[in-house]
């Protein structure tokens, strides 16, 4: 394996971003080691503890030990002496380095004590262990008579040699564990590195990829980096699909404005042409319809690409569905008195439904025109309202040509047509309310009129 100045510059680049700015590295690495070293001073503690314990155990037992050696040594020492043995004319005894004592006769008079023993009496307990505070240190004593009760030792030690031995050992742990850290470091640097090349192979495929390459990524990794990737392929997937939305809507938008486009331009040069003003007028009066015409194609095709289904959201709130139609028949009446068409509605007790109100305001919109559109002069279009147990209906009825039912299932395609159909239309209107309804999880039917005659077109709603 080769190892070039490039790669060198480019891995100590890649450890100098290990401890500066917002790196996920630094964070991991200041975490394991501020764990690592929490659990090295806990451990610390803990062996202190445990020190400090074992060592106690271990002096109490010497301290024992020594009481009765030294006793049967200085009542040997004592019955062979005149009197009371001075501390200058006292032997140092083996054990006086370690331990200091004192022995005194049943009625309390000193006898004998040690070099480093304090005169005053190391405890008022007479047998057993005790604590004792001595000129400001503490002791650790072990008071004893001997059989005749004649004798009384008291074997002590200062509570520092414990500590510092507890202290030697905690120590003597801990300095192993503090010269590893340095050690530690770089290792757990290399293994966040390693546990970090999912995420570099991840980058990497989305760096070389080229612009229009919006396919899934397809690639191995551990669980943990699973849901970034999954996020990311939902992420791509959605800008396909709105990028494949919009050469749709570019698309459909220049092959259906392209005929009223034309359309204009051919009446605007019969205008220019014509020498006679009634003609002249005709054609202006062409081109106006024309423009509305196209006009209206547009708002249909912004309207469809605004409601995509995959992108759209619809409000959450509750409106009354009555009230929403009888601004829609408001608007649209001017249009049925144009044609003589009866619009009707009978208005029903209130009733609630959940989502957009100006998206059901378009959908109802699109069905009442439709059926104004499509219904010959002097024909009726009635709009219900009506509410059960489990729905709310949405129902408009005509007197018109209505949908042959084998059509009924491709009118709610984009830009569809029924076959002989002579009456205005971009094709549209029923593709934008299937979107709407699809956004509010409801349902449209086609039925023939009630009279067999005509078209009955049914919404249902989900109940609140």
């Amino acid at each position: 394996m080769d190892f070039t100045i490039s790669d060198l510059l480019k891995w100590i680049n890649t450890f100098h971003l290990s401890f500066t700015g917002n790196s996920l590295r630094r964070r991991l690495l200041k975490l394991l080691l501020s764990s690592i070293s929490f659990l090295l001073l806990l451990v610390s503690l803990l062996a202190y503890v445990n020190s400090h314990r074992e060592a106690d155990e271990l002096f109490d037992a010497q301290l024992a030990e020594s009481a009765k050696v030294l006793l049967d040594q200085a009542s040997t020492e004592i019955s062979e002496s005149s009197g009371v043995v001075s501390d200058s004319d006292y032997p140092t005894l083996e054990y006086e380095r370690k331990i200091a004592f004192q022995i005194r006769d049943k009625d309390g008079h000193l006898l004998l004590r040690s070099a480093t023993t304090p005169r005053r009496i190391l405890s008022e307990h007479s047998e057993g262990f005790s604590d004792s505070l001595i000129d400001g240190k503490k002791w650790r004593v072990f008071s004893h008579w001997n059989r005749d009760h004649t004798l009384q030792i008291q074997v002590g030690q200062l509570h520092q040699i414990r500590n510092e031995l507890a202290g030697r050992i905690a120590l003597s742990l801990l300095v192993p564990f503090l010269l590893t850290i340095p050690m530690v470091a770089p290792l757990v640097w290399f293994s966040i590195e390693r546990g970090l090349k999912p995420v570099y192979w991840v980058s990497e495929e989305v760096k070389q990829r080229a612009v229009e390459n919006l396919k899934p990524i397809v690639i191995s990794v551990p669980d943990e980096v699973r849901p970034l990737v999954d996020s990311i392929n939902t992420l791509l997937s959605r800008l396909e699909y709105s990028f494949e939305n919009e050469r749709r809507f570019t698309a459909d938008a220049a092959h259906e404005l392209r005929t009223p486009l034309a359309a204009l331009k051919t009446q605007a040069q019969v205008a220019l042409r014509a020498s006679e003003s009634a003609q002249r007028k005709k054609a202006l009066e062409q081109v106006i319809v024309g423009v509305d015409r196209a006009t209206h194609l547009v708002q249909q095709l912004l309207t469809l690409a605004r409601l995509d289904p995959q992108f759209a959201r619809v409000g959450s709130a509750q409106f009354d569905l009555n009230q929403v139609v009888v601004g829609v028949l408001t608007d649209l009446a001017p249009e049925a008195l144009a044609k003589k068409i009866e619009l009707t509605f009978d208005e029903s007790p209130p009733a609630l439904v959940k989502g957009d109100a100006e998206m059901t305001g378009i959908l109802t919109s699109n069905l009442v025109r439709n059926a104004i559109r499509y219904t010959p002069e002097e024909g009726y279009v009635e709009v219900r309202v009506k509410e059960d147990n489990e729905a709310v209906w949405l129902q408009v009825l005509d007197n018109g040509p209505g949908i042959d039912p084998e059509e009924r299932g491709n009118v709610f395609e984009r830009f569809y047509r029924t076959l002989g159909n002579r009456a205005s239309g971009s094709g549209l209107g029923l593709s934008i309310v299937k979107r709407i309804a699809d956004l509010h999880r409801a349902e449209v039917t086609l039925d023939s009129g009630e009279d067999g005659k005509g078209l009955w077109v049914r919404v249902r709603f989900p109940k609140i």
